[in-house]
């Protein structure tokens, strides 16, 4: 799945210390302070004048070819000097300034880095870097770091739950002669070091950035040994993810995100996040509130912006609740999938409100906000192998009741523009994203859940149990649009019919073609001149006004009633086959 910026700023925003931060060299860059390769290719010329040779113009060519091995960081330093402290001595010219007044100073990165610590949003930061530029960027914010620079520093400190910021260094740092640089040194950490590195990336989300994933095999094989993702993990790189840390993404089961750099990785993560800490001063309180602030905005061209963030916003709130909340491959009891259930209704009981109003007072420009809305909920988790399909389909739930939602209040008004816009929808193939697109509705319907496997769930024995759950756990929030319990009833049969129309036109099932998902109106108005009006006034209406017929002006049936008419009967052909 991909992710962008917005959905690490959310996730960090929403998961408030739950994530750390795993920094490389690449974050200093800016500051003048080499990286790595840059240390390694100075070197190298180095070598070469000791040699009394050029290594001009590729010194990493001539090292290959003087030494018949790849110019490794480790492997240098191993034959330029012996100990720790002769290593200190070589490499600490490259993190420090000429003189006291060209001294290297934090950059956006870190100074950035800092401000998030100081709200509170990192509780951990763990660096290869041997400078003391993270160190420098939070004094400057009022924060004293504890720093582990070494193994036996992390005995006595106090644990990580009860500590308000930690800076681990790895390799150590360069004013510290026990500061790790070599192969051997670098290829495994001392036990106390690995348990501690461990915990932290099995309890914690993680963030990188300027980490190459090509140098530290100590890191790289604690961080393969982690066995828990309850949090995501988000991998950067510039220009192309190369495959060390592509595979280490894959093993942690994490994102990888393309960032022009780490100044504007971080400063723009910042002000992301201050931008929600600022829209939640405001934030509604209640689904009365955030309802009240939809009205306002809806009813002036000039909130378009405003309207836009408020409904998905909330959209986000309820992805970030419900992601991963069934993982494809559980096979789970049916106690889990209600208490599921409850998670997913409680995390939509503001935006189910939002998008019944905003339809409601909806005008056609505000209709790509409610697609939006239905597009961000339909992104599938990832399928890694083999997968359950009843899990795989639970996840699109919350999708099915926004769906509902926006369907049911657009029957109600008639906007059968709105209506033929949803039900047109295209997505990606759940299972094969690279396949051609299908339709929304081909999946988000009153047969998303197997009938027999979610009247288990839900204790019941009903004929249509996903239609009829929907409709009771809707109701309530219709209130004061729909007051009257026939009208209701009615108009929710008609949306469930226009929905098997659509369906039928649409989906085309080469397996089977002359299906379509049947709501409750299938047993409860099988034959529709006894009990719904609606339904009756609906097919009069087509057949009266043919090519003039509200629907199909507003674009559905490819605009034509022969269109219509031909669908109908197929799904009446269908419909008189079902008995329950």
């Amino acid at each position: 799945m991909k992710k962008n910026l917005n959905n690490i700023a959310f996730s960090i925003y929403s998961n408030k210390g739950i994530f750390a931060l795993l920094l490389g060299s690449g974050i200093s860059k800016k500051s003048g302070i080499p990286t790595g390769w840059d240390i390694v290719v100075d070197l190298i010329k180095k070598i070469a004048r000791l040699e009394n040779e050029n290594c001009e113009p590729s010194p990493e060519e001539w090292y290959r070819n003087k030494f018949h091995e790849e110019p490794d960081y480790s492997n240098i330093l191993e034959k330029i000097a012996s100990t720790p402290t002769e290593r200190l001595n070589i490499l600490k010219s490259y993190f420090e300034g000429k003189d006291e007044a060209d001294l290297y100073q934090p950059t956006e990165a870190h100074k950035s880095i800092a401000r998030l610590i100081k709200k509170g949003y990192f509780k951990v930061i763990i660096t290869t870097n041997f400078d003391r530029l993270t160190e420098k960027a939070l004094l400057e914010e009022g924060i004293e770091p504890l720093v582990i620079r070494h193994p036996s520093d992390i005995e006595g400190t106090i644990p990580l739950v009860h500590t308000k910021f930690i800076l681990i260094k790895i390799n150590g740092d360069y004013l510290d002669s026990r500061f790790l640089n070599t192969k051997e040194e670098l290829n495994e950490y001392p036990d106390i070091l690995n348990n501690y590195l461990l915990k932290i990336f099995n309890e914690y989300g993680i963030i990188s950035c300027g980490w190459s994933a090509k140098w530290d095999v100590g890191l790289i094989n604690t961080i393969k040994q982690c066995n828990n993702f309850r949090f995501s993990s988000y991998w950067s790189f510039i220009h192309n993810c190369n495959p060390e840390l592509k595979e280490i993404s894959d093993t942690r089961k994490g994102y990888n995100i393309k960032i022009e750099d780490a100044d504007h990785f971080f400063k723009e993560l910042l002000e992301k996040i201050e931008a929600l800490e600022t829209f939640d001063n405001e934030d509604p309180l209640s689904a009365d509130i955030a309802v009240a602030r939809l009205k306002k905005y809806i009813s002036k061209e000039e909130n378009t912006i405003n309207l836009r963030d408020l409904l998905i916003h909330e959209c986000l709130k309820v992805q970030e609740k419900v992601q991963n909340a069934v993982k494809p491959n559980q096979n789970l009891e049916a106690e889990q999938f209600r208490d599921i259930l409850k998670l997913y209704l409680s995390s939509l009981e503001i935006l189910i409100p939002l998008c019944i109003n905003g339809t409601y007072w909806t005008k056609e420009s505000h209709h790509k906000f409610f697609k939006e809305i239905l597009l961000r909920l339909m992104v599938p988790p990832k399928i890694n192998g083999s997968y359950n399909q009843e899990s795989f389909d639970f996840n699109l739930i919350p999708t099915l009741c926004i769906f509902y939602s926006i369907g049911l209040t657009a029957t109600k008004t008639r906007n059968y523009k709105l209506l033929s816009e949803i039900f047109q929808i295209k997505i990606n193939d759940l299972y094969y994203p690279e396949a051609e697109k299908i339709y929304l509705i081909s999946k988000i319907n009153s047969a998303l859940i197997e009938k027999d496997f979610f009247n288990k769930i839900i204790n019941s024995n009903k004929k249509t149990p996903m239609s009829s759950y929907i409709k009771e756990k809707l109701r309530p929030f219709f209130q004061d649009i729909i007051f009257d319990d026939n009208d209701f009833e009615q108009n929710f049969a008609l949306f469930e019919y226009i929905l098997s129309l659509n369906y039928s036109h649409l989906v085309v099932d080469r397996y089977h073609n002359d299906w379509a998902p049947l709501g409750e109106y299938q047993w409860k108005f099988r034959y529709f001149n006894r009990g719904n009006n609606s339904l009756i006034d609906f097919i009069n209406s087509a057949n009266e006004e043919k090519e003039n017929w509200a629907p199909i002006q507003a674009g559905m049936f490819n605009k034509s009633y022969q269109r219509f008419n031909e669908i109908f009967e197929k799904l009446e052909e269908f419909r008189k086959n079902i008995h329950y």
